[in-house]
């Protein structure tokens, strides 16, 4: 994916002119990323918006004791860390490379002129953040009343619906326990009962949905 095709597929920058956006991506820089390397750490300074041109990027917290959750993951035409772009105050956590990965940076100085100047993206910058905090107050709201095999369904059913067409999440247990805080023995023991129920195929770094209907009972059962 070309910086390009990132801002046409993106909803707020989608609303620029051509010449817009030939001045905004004349600012841009874009870099390489090796599995590992962090982009930025909770508590750095917002400086500037990231966009996934290739790779996975994970964004995450860890507890004092270094137990680690993941709260989202960006892949190719995704922007994160638009909070602190916005309020100019310390990232809320820490994006890092989960894959080899280009990404596409805009400086602060840069894109808050932009925005003042378009009032249009500035409302789906807004509804955009509104749809991850309620994505947030989803995973709060779970992890009080779910049980883990409820929780788990209902992320695999998630993450099903918006991956590929055939249902394959490519994704580790010890990644898919981080999105749920909790311990790799725990998915991997829950995802062997359903695979031998047929439910779902295990691989080595993903995991095929084969019957999405049975994860939907599960989740409306509680």
């Amino acid at each position: 994916m070309t910086p390009q095709e990132l801002f046409r597929l993106h909803s707020f920058l989608a609303v620029l002119s051509e010449s817009e956006t030939r001045e905004l991506l004349n600012r841009a820089l874009v870099q390489r990323l090796s599995a590992g390397d962090v982009v930025f750490r909770k508590g750095d300074p917002g400086d500037g918006l990231y966009g996934v041109l290739e790779g996975r990027i994970v964004v995450t917290v860890e507890s004092a004791q270094g137990k680690e959750l993941i709260l989202n993951m960006f892949g190719p035409g995704e922007f994160f860390g638009e909070i602190a772009l916005l309020d100019g105050k310390g990232r809320t956590a820490t994006a890092v490379a989960r894959d080899a990965s280009r990404v596409v940076f805009l400086s602060r100085a840069d894109f808050l002129p932009f925005l003042r100047e378009h009032h249009e993206a500035a409302v789906r910058i807004i509804a955009l953040l509104c749809e991850r905090l309620r994505r947030t107050t989803g995973l709060v709201e779970d992890s009080a009343f779910l049980n883990v095999s409820t929780r788990l369904a209902k992320q695999l059913a998630v993450l099903a619906a918006t991956g590929q067409g055939d249902c394959t999440i490519r994704l580790s247990q010890e990644e898919l326990a981080q999105t749920l805080g909790v311990t790799r023995e725990m998915v991997s023991r829950q995802l062997a009962i359903w695979r031998e129920a047929g439910f779902l195929e295990v691989g080595r770094g993903w995991i095929k949905v084969r019957d999405g209907g049975a994860l939907d009972r599960i989740v409306a059962g509680g």
